[in-house]
């Protein structure tokens, strides 16, 4: 932003934001939380932009520019439940757990979840929000700016001229998620729960797609190029996740040889610097551990002759055949013997006093 002043991103997990947020402060990953960024607390796991949508006491945000994403509520659930699916500390939030996508928008801690970020709540807060009608107040009174995920190239022209912002020509893709299905390939049954449980979110997001088409008009749309995708957040996501998690569902295998997975990643993190290297060499020394300590075994045969095209699925095939043979013992994956290890040599075994090739910052969202 050219002003003296800055402004103020209110970022609705899920809606495109870490790559503003990137952008704007010139960083790999998002940054802290402060006046002039709102997301979730890391710890609390609760939103810090309540007050900014608090008539009694918002009056402070008067001369401030505040700007936000929404992002179509389907969307954005389906976008939030693959993300974030396979992470206890956030899937324990729910009673009861949710098992599968229709099982997590069932529950009504998922509804309106833009609304009560907007509104301070907890992620997964159980306060019902009946409609969208202050938070619009609010947004009408402050004279928020208001973008759609689903219109970035607009939401950002829009931002440049109303704020004055300058951004680059090429933006970098940040947090796509790595394994997910697209709005088209859910059930009929979702999409209807979807739209039931989430009607003052829909309200918002309706309203907010009008508005912007409002304050765009006249305004030259300009288009921007994004770069990078899912391979791209293999190095954060990793930091609290085993790379297996995007789609396995028996985590036994990973629990029990804990100690092999936990070293084959802080390896790669010290050594590699991109999404794409870190995922090629992880299924590289994962398959040649797996011929080594399972040799001649129907599961270290059939884990050799998986390839992909590309990477990623290539992982998300080794992790539907090891939920496979965790239920299928002639296939000699040997549940409940940890034997697995990563072999070290000399010259890797010092790669682990130096520092990770490159800094993560605040990625814990």
């Amino acid at each position: 932003m050219d002003t003296d002043k800055q402004p103020i991103f209110i970022h609705i997990p899920k809606t495109g934001g870490t790559s503003i947020n990137c952008v704007m402060k010139g960083t790999e990953w998002q940054t802290p939380l402060n006046y002039h960024y709102r997301h979730l607390d890391p710890d609390t796991k609760i939103s810090n932009a309540g007050d900014i949508f608090d008539s009694k006491i918002n009056i402070q945000y008067q001369d401030e520019y505040l700007f936000m994403m929404l992002r179509n509520p389907i969307d954005r659930l389906i976008s939030e439940y693959y993300y974030i699916r396979k992470n206890s500390i956030f899937m324990d939030m729910l009673s009861p757990p949710a098992n599968n996508f229709l099982e997590y928008v069932s529950n009504h801690q998922t509804a309106n979840g833009m609304l009560k970020f907007l509104l301070g709540k907890r992620i997964y807060s159980s306060d019902i929000i009946s409609d969208a009608n202050s938070v619009i107040d609010t947004i009408e009174a402050l004279d928020i700016h208001v973008g759609i995920f689903e219109q970035y190239d607009r939401s950002l022209s829009y931002f440049k001229h109303t704020g004055n912002f300058t951004w680059p020509e090429t933006i970098s893709v940040k947090r796509a998620t790595l394994n997910r299905p697209k709005v088209q390939q859910i059930s009929s049954q979702e999409m209807k729960v979807i739209k039931d449980n989430n009607k003052a979110d829909f309200a918002l997001y309706e309203y907010a797609k009008a508005r912007l088409l409002k304050k765009t008009n006249g305004i030259a749309v300009e288009k921007i190029k994004y770069k990078g995708g899912k391979l791209d957040f293999v190095i954060p996501y990793t930091l609290w996740n085993c790379i297996l998690d995007i789609e396995l569902n028996n985590r036994q295998f990973i629990l029990e040889n804990k100690k092999f997975f936990v070293t084959l990643n802080v390896y790669l993190h010290k050594t590699v610097t991109t999404g794409k290297d870190y995922t090629k060499c992880w299924v590289k020394m994962f398959k040649k551990a797996v011929n080594d300590y399972f040799k001649g075994t129907k599961f270290a045969k059939e884990i050799k002759k998986i390839k992909r095209t590309c990477i990623v699925d290539e992982v998300i095939a080794i992790a539907r055949l090891i939920d496979r043979a965790s239920s299928d013992k002639l296939m000699g994956l040997d549940l409940g013997n940890p034997k697995i290890k990563l072999a070290l040599t000399d010259e890797m075994s010092k790669v682990f006093t130096q520092d990770d090739t490159i800094s993560k910052g605040n990625i814990k969202w």
